[in-house]
């Protein structure tokens, strides 16, 4: 019950956020495995949100955000695909027998579609627990979001 209110409010105050536009929503699988949001607050800066499980035996819950700072076509493939390379700083909970609270830093590749209609992307992301459990997780995780406008 906690998980899904937890969800639920996560998801409202997300697309409260993102009511003027530039707020992208989608999937993400790794670990964790769930739901992504990212909200650009202009062309190289960003805030962005998940909310998910981690895949096999753990049913731990969790919650991230980052504030996210793109350097835009860094990388190129084919001579056509630009890629943007980010990296941030941001926070997590994970609920798990208690709740861990600790700092992320992502670092990451995004493809941009056309008119920034969607994107596709691939992240790492060290974290590092100070609260109720003092130690260091990986997050890594690949996803898609769609932008409404």
């Amino acid at each position: 019950m906690k998980t899904l209110l937890s969800l639920a409010l996560l998801m409202t105050a997300l697309c409260a956020f993102g009511a003027e536009g530039d707020m992208g929503l989608g999937a993400m699988v790794g670990a964790p495995t769930g739901v992504s949001a990212k909200y650009w607050l202009d062309g190289n800066k960003a805030v962005d949100a998940g909310a998910g499980f981690f895949p096999g035996g753990h049913s731990d819950f969790t919650l991230h955000s980052d504030f996210l700072l793109h350097s835009e076509g860094a990388l190129v493939m084919n001579d056509v695909h630009p890629l943007d390379i980010y990296f941030g700083l941001g926070g997590r909970f994970k609920f798990a027998d208690d709740i861990q609270i600790g700092a992320r830093v992502p670092v990451g590749l995004v493809y941009k579609t056309e008119n920034m209609g969607s994107d596709m992307f691939a992240e790492v992301a060290p974290v590092i627990d100070f609260i109720s459990r003092v130690g260091v997780d990986l997050n890594v995780l690949v996803g898609a979001r769609y932008y409404f406008r």
